[in-house]
């Protein structure tokens, strides 16, 4: 199919359109979290409207910055799109002089939401440009150059019948209708080659304020270009396509909301903080070095532990069984890669609360989940069996921070029942029912299975779940699996991550390579240009939320801990490099004042810190 979608996004601030140009969905648009500002923009150069029929090519440099070719009538056209915190710049460049105007479809709303019968704005014209009101929400245009002529117009639309038309799963639209109201449009009379820059916002700012953002666009766009290439060199390894691995960083911090401290689940339609989908990418913002973006998440959300758990997002009114025991390994990991007893302190006082949680939780070894508490929660499932792996981690993650002796007992009881849900081949999808699910590999994942059971659940995964596009949520020759289930039957790229991880840390390299390239060839743009959709059908086909965070975004971390080895346990003044075979790659950690150079080659390391050796690991004394 190939990507005909993009998200440009920063901050929370996000911009959905279509490769050509269009706006193609109720999706489509800019947003800023789960809020609407505007339906669409459009550019008529003289009498010829920018559209899919002059389109020609699209360019997506980052989740900042891209551009769109057209080639009118009288020439051609280029259009830059920029993405800032709170406003999209758009920059028409033709190659020809016209007269350029601007129509904006402004549509403030809630992402819930769909037609309002009466819905009306108030309009005021700005110095350098116009505001539209609606419902104490308002959506701005600014313009160094032109004339607003006020033309206000009211109707209704529905962008998605452009989705359906050209056979875009139903999960991206279903072509509810929409409000439709355009202000007026901006004009201006342009010399040949010239730029004309207008500023669509959903915060009030200031003539400086506009002009520096529009004066320095290429700038910002080259420094954030910057900052990723930086970022990928610190992941360079033989067996990832550098591709790969850019887009996966940048993905990270298109998800990630640095002001909120949030982390977005997916674009467009998952834009909230969703906190399980964070908890699984957070990881790797430790191995990017965003040590207290980190902390501040970790600490806001552990405001919100209750007698419940903690929700599926931030006030939200479900509580999953799995996302407190994932806060708890995150919260140990940031502990390992900063030795921050300050941290520690902070959620001490949620210790003995947490254990109370997971005692009442608790029944004859197993963590009780009931009906719909996991990530699949499209199944009613009881006693599943990544529940049981996350918490015997999340228990064990208890003790090593704070040394209780009940969290190990636990932890221990907990891994037990894991290793007994072992049939002969494979772990069982939940106590007592015998189904080969994905959902083993968490156990891998977060290694609570013992190393004689590991080859075989492994093999298991890789003859009946794997497929050319990556791993079924179900094997495909089990009774429960479904050709178009979601969570029975459909591909996940989330789940192909972690069990690449998996099978790197079981020195499967060959496999490993494999899975890392069905990530690279068969997931990433498949859809949407340089992100991996939530789910795919098992012959391929994308579909789902096109940007989903943790389809992509794990993979960072991935790449340091599970691919090179690499563990770092600042608090014991050590990091360890479990030997890896086939693997080559340098790396470079800023921990705390240290300055750690790790050059790892086919089992070999060599570093600017003294090393120890054992028969699997080096261990690297800081």
């Amino acid at each position: 199919m190939g990507s005909v979608l993009h998200v440009m996004s920063k901050n929370g601030m996000f911009l959905f359109r279509f490769n050509n140009g269009e706006f193609g969905s109720k999706w489509c648009g800019i947003w800023k979290g789960n809020q609407k500002y505007f339906d669409y923009f459009a550019f008529k150069l003289d009498d010829e409207f920018l559209s899919e029929a002059n389109f020609k090519e699209f360019s997506f440099y980052n989740s900042q910055f891209s551009t769109l070719l057209f080639n009118t009538a009288k020439g051609r056209a280029i259009e830059e799109v920029k993405c800032y915190d709170d406003s999209v710049l758009v920059s028409i460049t033709p190659s020809y002089a016209c007269e350029i105007a601007v129509e904006a479809g402004v549509n403030i709303r809630k992402r819930d939401e769909n037609y309002q019968k009466g819905k009306r704005y108030d309009l005021m014209e700005i110095k350098n440009g116009i505001k539209t009101e609606f419902n104490g929400k308002a959506a701005y245009i600014y313009f160094l150059r032109g004339d607003f002529k006020r033309e206000e117009y009211y109707g209704i639309h529905s962008p998605g019948s452009y989705s359906v038309k050209k056979g875009i799963t139903h999960y991206l639209d279903s072509g509810e209708i929409q409000n439709k109201y355009v202000p007026g449009n901006v004009t201006f009379k342009l010399n040949q080659d010239e730029t004309y820059d207008i500023l669509f916002s959903s915060k009030e700012m200031d003539f400086d304020t506009v002009y520096k953002l529009i004066k320095n666009k290429m700038k910002y766009a080259e420094e954030y270009n910057e900052i990723i290439k930086t970022e990928g060199k610190k992941f360079n390894i033989n067996v990832m396509d550098r591709n790969l691995i850019l887009d996966a960083i940048d993905a990270a911090y298109s998800y990630a909301n640095f002001n909120e401290k949030e982390i977005y689940a997916g674009f467009p339609y998952f834009n909230e903080f969703w906190l399980r989908d964070a908890l699984l990418v957070l990881p790797s913002f430790l191995s990017m070095n965003n040590f207290s973006f980190v902390r501040d998440i970790l600490v806001k959300i552990a405001y919100n532990i209750e007698d419940k758990g903690l929700p599926n997002k931030i006030n939200g009114d479900i509580y999953p069984k799995d996302v407190l025991g994932l806060f708890l390994i995150d919260a140990y990991e940031y502990f390992r890669y900063t030795a921050d007893s300050s941290f520690l302190a902070v959620i001490k006082d949620k210790k003995d609360a947490v254990l109370e949680i997971c005692r009442r939780w608790m029944d004859n070894g197993f963590v009780h989940d009931k009906g719909r508490e996991t990530w699949m929660d499209s199944l009613d499932r009881e006693f599943s069996i990544e529940i049981q792996a996350i918490w015997s981690k999340a228990l064990e993650a208890i003790y090593k921070m704070y040394g209780d002796k009940d969290a190990k007992e636990m932890a221990y009881e907990l891994r037990n029942s894991v290793n007994g849900m072992f049939n002969g081949s494979y772990l069982t999808d939940q106590k007592g029912k015998d189904i080969n699910s994905a959902n083993q590999i968490f156990a891998l994942y977060f290694d609570a299975v013992d190393a004689d059971k590991k080859p075989a659940v492994i093999k298991n995964i890789a003859e009946n779940m794997l497929t050319e596009y990556g791993i079924l949520s179900v094997s495909k020759n089990d009774r429960t699996f479904d050709f178009n289930g979601y969570q029975n039957g459909s591909i996940w790229p989330m789940l192909t991550l972690l069990f690449t991880a998996a099978v790197f840390d079981n020195d499967e390299t060959e496999l490993g390579k494999q899975l890392l390239e069905i990530l690279q060839k068969k997931n990433d743009s498949a859809q949407c240009s340089s992100r991996i959709n939530e789910i795919f059908q098992p012959d391929g086909m994308p579909k789902g939320c096109p940007s989903q965070a943790w389809s992509i975004g794990l993979l960072p971390f991935i790449s340091e801990r599970y691919i090179a080895g690499i563990e770092p346990e600042l608090q014991n003044n050590r990091i360890i490099i479990r030997k890896r075979n086939g693997i080559t790659t340098k790396k470079n950690l800023y921990l705390g004042d240290k300055a750690i150079e790790i050059d790892i080659a086919d089992g070999n390391v060599k570093s600017n810190y003294g090393l120890a050796e054992s028969a699997d690991r080096f261990i690297l004394e800081l």
